[in-house]
């Protein structure tokens, strides 16, 4: 009877086996991974590769147990993806709403040193810093629109920094902190509705995955980057105080390093664009490394050159605290709107060469003039905000609505900045064209304008 028992135990063992054994040369895995996998492995994997044929019902490829139609096109497409990965500098993820990995690529354990069998299955919680829990639950929710009833099925964009767990050596593992390392994640939520028999427009949305590139930042050490003509590095104090700049700074935006040592980052970005810089700043220092978006930084001579920054921060060698921030800077345009003088320092840097309808050059010539005098001039400059059109009417035209100078994405609704000149200063001069300025309208942030001088003439 024992004997009967143990043969019968041993059958069903070796049948349970063998299913497995066959379950996991269906995943899509190459043969060398799946034969060493054990059984939970096995129904992990499974599982994940379940979860992502809902986020992609359509499959992707015969990788995906979808038969190729057309081998010579098909073989093209998976060469061309294999190749996309290595040269991504990163590595594909898939994360389901609870935050189970359904899939993530291989090129994974080149920036973390994790498998990609290891991660596939398991709670990305497992694998980020607990102070990032939250940020991560937020990117993971998402919020119906409005008149979402019309659409089918739409994708939310995501934009984050994690810091995730890095297992790898120290000569390889790049810039780490306690164990964990920068990734900054881009990509999308992707929402699907699913009908009811009540209504055609009526249905519920469903959160199934967020599909995102993880890239490390940056991507090698700081010291082992190679300037480009259109790059420059800054080295500045945890506020952003400038301290020290190299001499490419000069041939893109104009200024000696001297002219911003000892002034914030701040003062020379655009004031539509010092939103998205301060919330990149917060992270930095929380997170120690950042991307910063698109932004302008203000050119000598007038207008701005877009730049995008990569920074780190840098701690003591002894105390292992923060010391300081250095940032590569990638400078993308040539300078944009050129004389166009959004800043003070670019005010007293260029001077007109045209004389104006409305200027006063006994009050400008004069830089010790008459208080009463001046404190006339601001009062008639207030409703201008750019100096050099003294006459500008605040009253936006019909043509400024379909005017080119557009502002950076989200940024067009930021407040409206009150520059006013210190009386008492000694370093600047009574310039009436830099004593006040008051921005009334906010579209003169945002926007620039051209003045007509004779029909402003004529209207006179």
């Amino acid at each position: 009877m024992k004997e009967k028992s143990k043969n019968a135990a041993r059958t069903r063992r070796e049948k349970e086996n063998s299913e497995f054994y066959e379950l996991a040369k269906l995943l899509p895995l190459p043969s060398a991974i799946t034969s060493q996998l054990d059984k939970a492995s096995i129904i992990r994997l499974t599982t994940s590769y379940l979860k992502m044929r809902v986020v992609f019902p359509e499959g992707l490829g015969e990788a995906w147990g979808h038969s190729s139609r057309t081998s010579s096109l098909d073989n093209v497409s998976r060469e061309l993806g294999s190749h996309l990965l290595q040269t991504l500098d990163g590595f594909i993820f898939v994360v389901a709403p609870d935050g189970k990995i359904m899939y993530i690529s291989e090129t994974a354990s080149v920036h973390l040193g994790l498998s990609q069998v290891e991660l596939t299955g398991n709670s990305i919680f497992e694998y980020i810093h607990p102070a990032d829990h939250d940020e991560m639950t937020a990117v993971l929710t998402a919020h119906q629109p409005y008149h979402s009833h019309f659409v089918q099925e739409y994708e939310i964009e995501r934009s984050f920094f994690l810091r995730m767990k890095c297992v790898l050596a120290k000569r390889n593992a790049g810039l780490t902190c306690g164990g964990y390392k920068v990734i900054h994640c881009s990509g999308y939520l992707k929402i699907r509705q699913y009908s009811l028999d009540m209504s055609p427009f009526d249905g519920c949305y469903q959160n199934v995955g967020l599909v995102a590139v993880g890239h490390s930042l940056p991507p090698s050490a700081v010291t082992e980057i190679k300037l480009h003509s259109n790059m420059f590095m800054f080295r500045a104090s945890l506020d952003m105080k400038l301290i020290f700049l190299d001499s490419r700074v000069a041939e893109l935006t104009g200024y000696e390093p001297q002219d911003l040592i000892e002034k914030t980052l701040y003062h020379h970005v655009h004031g539509c664009d010092t939103f998205h810089l301060r919330c990149a700043h917060h992270l930095l220092l929380v997170k120690g490394q950042v991307t910063t978006k698109y932004y302008r930084f203000l050119a000598k001579h007038g207008g701005w050159v877009w730049v995008q920054s990569y920074a780190t921060i840098v701690h003591n060698s002894r105390s292992s605290r923060p010391h300081c921030i250095v940032s590569v800077n990638y400078v993308l345009t040539e300078t944009e709107y050129k004389g166009l003088q959004l800043s003070l320092d670019q005010v007293t840097a260029t001077k007109p060469s045209f004389s104006y309808a409305n200027s006063t050059p006994a009050i400008v010539d004069n830089r010790k003039g008459n208080k009463s005098r001046l404190n006339r001039t601001k009062s008639k400059s207030r409703t201008s905000p750019y100096p050099q059109y003294s006459g500008f009417q605040t009253e936006r035209s019909e043509s400024d609505h379909d005017s080119q100078w557009g502002g950076s994405p989200l940024t067009d609704t930021a407040s409206p900045q009150l520059l006013e000149h210190a009386e008492g200063s000694h370093t600047q001069s009574h310039d009436v064209s830099c004593a006040y300025r008051q921005y009334s309208d906010r579209s003169g942030l945002c926007y620039g304008f051209t003045l007509d001088h004779s029909r402003l003439t004529e209207e006179r």
